[in-house]
């Protein structure tokens, strides 16, 4: 698909997307983002947070950093959704000008394209948003470039089991469950439509490990959840 045309899916939900999230995954969504967090180890100072949509993702960094640290620390949230950016300028907003928050950013980019400079971010992470890039290769080749020596990279992404009864239950859920309740939430039947077909068609984990390899990424892990429909993949540049 189009990314223009994804932009705007993202854009027509972006009001109801957090609570949308926790209702189709029936709440499984909050243990996959704190096993997620769990691979922070809170003493990155420079931190990207790459295709942040509404910021969730962003403002969950920040219980892993210490509060002697705080303001020590950037962190950097980018999208390609104006909707969704509004959503996560706000909650900024509400943290005010409190002490006990580091240096938070938000703005529109292409994460396969950015305007950081090389070696920069010790941590760079992108939860549930790999599958909404175009280019895919690019993005990942864009992460290296940006991250400094010894920096990592975390993704946490949706992935289609391809085999047993739990992968034929799970496309009963795509197709029937996820479509027609993410409707009803939001009055966008073709958004989710278009991520149950994003989840279908994502590179298996082995892929998206190669993927990783070529782009220079080294230590490269997978942590597989709730029956593999969701991964962790941890990877580092030594360079």
């Amino acid at each position: 698909m189009h990314e223009k045309k994804v932009k705007e899916i993202f854009s027509s939900i972006s009001e109801k997307y957090d609570m949308a999230n926790t209702l189709l995954s029936f709440g499984i969504e909050k243990y996959w983002r704190k096993r997620f967090n769990s691979h922070i180890k809170g003493i990155e100072r420079r931190i990207l947070d790459a295709c942040c949509g509404t910021g969730m993702s962003t403002f969950s960094v920040l219980n892993k950093i210490p509060e002697k640290d705080l303001q020590q620390t950037e962190i950097f949230g980018i999208d390609f959704s104006k909707e969704m950016l509004e959503i996560a300028k706000k909650r900024l907003l509400k943290l005010g000008g409190s002490k006990h928050i580091p240096k938070i950013s938000f703005s529109e980019a292409d994460a396969a394209n950015t305007s950081f400079d090389n070696n920069y971010f010790d941590l760079i992470t992108v939860a549930f948003g790999l599958r909404n890039i175009i280019d895919r290769d690019k993005a990942i080749e864009e992460f290296y470039r940006i991250a400094a020596p010894g920096g990592r990279l975390l993704i946490m992404e949706f992935n289609m089991p391809q085999r047993g009864i739990f992968s034929k239950l799970y496309r009963f859920y795509l197709n029937r469950i996820l479509i027609n309740i993410g409707k009803i939430i939001t009055g966008k039947r073709n958004a989710y439509r278009h991520l149950a077909e994003s989840i279908r068609e994502f590179p298996n984990p082995e892929i998206i490990v190669d993927k990783l390899k070529i782009a220079g990424w080294k230590s490269i892990t997978t942590q597989s959840m709730t029956m593999g429909t969701c991964i962790i993949y941890c990877a580092e540049k030594f360079q």
